[in-house]
């Protein structure tokens, strides 16, 4: 499997996600928490794999290749999204988890409908801009040898 093909993967889950979670607009705060766990459940999941650890790679490991083939322009604009959406991220992460423990107030609910939606247009458009330039230039750059290594960091950071 291409590197390519790994963090698109990872993309169509986070979106799989997203879209779940955009299903929750306006609704009423759930009366049992079992009602949206697995949701809950699937945010911490994807704000820890497919944004922290997601994020770092691509930072520690493929944004500075691109920059040394001239792509410093993506580079930038992606490292700089994911410094506005890192934090969204794991505010949703944590608000989340405390709904898992202890379900949602009222005051909780609304943080988490407010903060699901800001983060659902950040990560939708980053993902977008992701699948268009990140992942054709991962292509343009590595063949299936050379980012063998690559792979390989990423299975033991994620």
């Amino acid at each position: 499997m291409r590197l390519s093909e790994i963090l698109h993967g990872e993309h169509q889950r986070t979106l799989a996600v997203l879209d779940e979670l955009d299903g929750w607009r306006n609704k009423a705060q759930p009366s049992d928490i079992n009602e949206i766990a697995p949701l809950l459940k699937d945010v911490v999941e994807v704000t820890q794999s497919d944004i922290t650890d997601h994020y770092a790679f691509e930072e520690e490991h493929l944004f500075p290749i691109l920059r040394m083939n001239g792509a410093d322009f993506m580079a930038n604009m992606l490292a700089g999204e994911h410094q506005i959406i890192r934090p969204l991220a794991q505010e949703l992460k944590s608000i989340s988890q405390d709904a898992l423990e202890n379900g949602f107030s009222t005051e909780s609910w609304e943080k988490f409908q407010s903060l699901s939606f800001e983060f659902i247009g950040h990560e939708t458009f980053h993902i977008q801009k992701e699948e268009m330039g990140l992942i054709n230039a991962i292509n343009s750059l590595f063949t299936p040898e050379t980012e063998a290594p690559l792979i390989e960091l990423y299975k033991k950071s994620a």
